[in-house]
């Protein structure tokens, strides 16, 4: 086994080191850049790339076309087990599609461009590029086969990082139901991407949707359910705790905890960690602060909430605050509205929502 084939398999286990692979890949062919990016619409962005076009990719993440790039679906179709000089195929391109190739080309310096894409059986696809700079000549065809020759070791490399981080995100939710917790991580097109026993438990609340996804048995808190995994630019605070009550246990609150930064990382690049928790009629009341933060109520809006959930009628919360019936009850009106609420006593279900569930009698 040559070195750098040494190298790719090392990569499969250690993720950390494959812009060191992708590097020396680059340095040994003499070419500009190189590129792994793992595509999957339930999933989020992941890349490594070498450094000087890691921020150039980092900016491609970010963009819609990062799953709907009309190129490499192209290329995908193709079912081309090799690497394919991307100009053979651009001219059938629609131009839209060769500008925006032909902008993020000019972005880093290079004139000349292989692909190749692997299919993974986990979902999704990986495509790798390499680049070559402007002024340089294209790709020779002794140099398509060496990467060629690569591909296979590639390909078997990077479906390992994959499944590596599938076990990541079981071991993830498996720890949670060791806490008594249901647990599911959801991924960027909302996608179950794993789940412990006590979620799967919940099937008088929970219903399968398209795509691998969940939805609720409620058609009401399906919708805000589905709010809060869109995250859309135009709503910023979604609702991310809905009460989803069955006849069999009317206390239990569905909470959508969205995972960000390193959280992220942790759960296996999930987009949202989906928990069951219920309450108890007599559970302690969260207090103003926690109230602010979980549902973006004003000072106003939590101190009526916390006085509701203690047992205190409106009235008496009016008499308390010093402030007329009317004002309480637009306080409460912007209350139903942030939590996805209908009633006072929904409101009270949803506020007593953080203790321990009972899985038991629920499938």
């Amino acid at each position: 086994m040559s070195g750098i084939e040494d190298h790719i398999y090392e990569a499969a286990f250690v993720p950390e080191l494959w812009p060191d692979l992708l590097s020396r890949i680059v340095e040994t062919r003499g070419i500009a850049s190189g590129c792994m990016m793992i595509i999957d619409p339930q999933r989020q962005p992941l890349f490594s790339a070498t450094p000087n076009i890691e921020a150039v990719v980092a900016h491609f993440a970010t963009r819609p076309e990062w799953y709907t790039n009309k190129l490499l679906s192209s290329l995908r179709r193709r079912r081309y087990a090799g690497f394919l000089e991307v100009t053979d195929f651009l001219a059938a391109e629609d131009p839209k599609d060769v500008a925006f190739h032909g902008e993020n080309m000019r972005r880093i310096g290079t004139a000349w461009q292989l692909g190749s894409v692997v299919d993974m059986p986990q979902g999704g696809f990986v495509a790798f590029t390499f680049e070559r700079a402007l002024g340089e000549p294209d790709f020779s065809a002794a140099e398509v086969a060496h990467f060629d020759a690569l591909r296979p070791h590639l390909g078997r490399a990077s479906m390992m990082a994959m499944q590596l981080e599938m076990q990541k995100a079981q071991a993830s939710v498996a720890a949670m139901e060791a806490l008594s917790m249901p647990a599911a991580i959801v991924g960027a097109g909302g996608g179950v991407i794993a789940a412990n026993g006590l979620f799967d438990a919940l099937s008088s609340i929970l219903r399968p949707a398209a795509f691998g996804g969940v939805s609720l048995a409620n058609r009401e808190a399906a919708a805000l359910l589905k709010q809060a995994l869109s995250d859309s630019a135009s709503n910023p605070m979604p609702i991310r705790s809905i009460p989803v009550g069955t006849a069999e246990q009317a206390n239990l609150v569905l909470h959508v905890l969205p995972l960000r930064r390193a959280a992220s990382d942790i759960f296996a690049q999930g987009t949202a960690l989906l928990t069951v928790t219920g309450y108890a009629a007599d559970a302690n009341v969260p207090s103003d602060a926690i109230l602010r933060g979980l549902f973006d109520l004003t000072a106003a809006e939590a101190g009526l909430a916390a006085g509701l959930a203690s047992g205190l009628s409106l009235a008496e919360v009016a008499a308390r605050r010093g402030i007329a019936i009317a004002t309480a009850r637009t306080h409460l009106a912007q209350t139903f509205r942030k939590t996805g609420t209908s009633h006072q006593a929904q409101l009270v279900a949803l506020l007593k929502g953080f203790a321990g569930v009972n899985t038991g009698n629920l499938a």
